[in-house]
């Protein structure tokens, strides 16, 4: 548990890891962090300084600083969170620096936002996939054993062929479980009256 998952390396450099990177290998490592997240900052940053070449340099600029901290050794538990708290900091003071600007022009926000949508699914969504898991749990439960077995082999992979050696029968058994199984869940879900 002591190591972290090349996932979460990926936005995680601690001290240690800081130690084994030498210049060349952390300035391979900011690229990829830079390549990663290089869009959605410079999306969030748009949002605050309203011109495209000034969030551009802000972008640069907060991945230049991420360089630099990595570089004196600063260990930062979540680069992603990191980078930006400095982007916004930068076009924060940008903004206050160059005083009250004009609105934003809408094709710039409207290309912004398309350009970063929230990845999540909204609350209803949630919801709807929360309650189709739940229908989803309920008709395997209901299964008999031999189609919970079946089921359960096929999830994992295994033709129909080598589901039937498993299990001792017939290739023919499996092929009608299998169809009982898809008819059986497809009318629990989709046939059931909504509450």
């Amino acid at each position: 548990m002591g190591e972290k998952s090349s996932t979460a390396m990926e936005f995680w450099l601690g001290r240690e890891t800081l130690s084994h990177l030498q210049q060349p290998k952390l300035e391979q490592k900011v690229a990829e962090l830079f390549e990663r997240f290089r869009d959605s900052v410079y999306h969030y940053v748009i949002g605050i300084v309203s011109n495209p070449a000034e969030a551009e340099e802000v972008t640069q600029e907060a991945f230049l600083r991420l360089y630099c901290c990595l570089l004196k050794g600063v260990a930062i538990d979540n680069c992603r969170a990191w980078i930006f708290r400095v982007a916004h900091n930068l076009a924060i003071d940008f903004h206050r620096k160059s005083g009250p600007g004009e609105p934003m022009d809408s094709a710039i926000w409207d290309d912004a936002c398309a350009h970063n949508p929230d990845p999540r699914p909204d609350p209803e969504q949630d919801l709807l996939n929360h309650e189709r898991q739940q229908q989803f749990r309920a008709a395997v439960s209901r299964l008999s054993p031999q189609e919970r077995h079946c089921l359960d082999l096929r999830a994992e992979g295994l033709r129909y062929r080598e589901i039937a050696e498993v299990l001792g029968l017939p290739l023919s058994a499996v092929e009608n479980s299998m169809e009982r199984i898809v008819k059986k869940i497809r009318k629990q879900i989709y046939e059931q009256p909504s509450v």
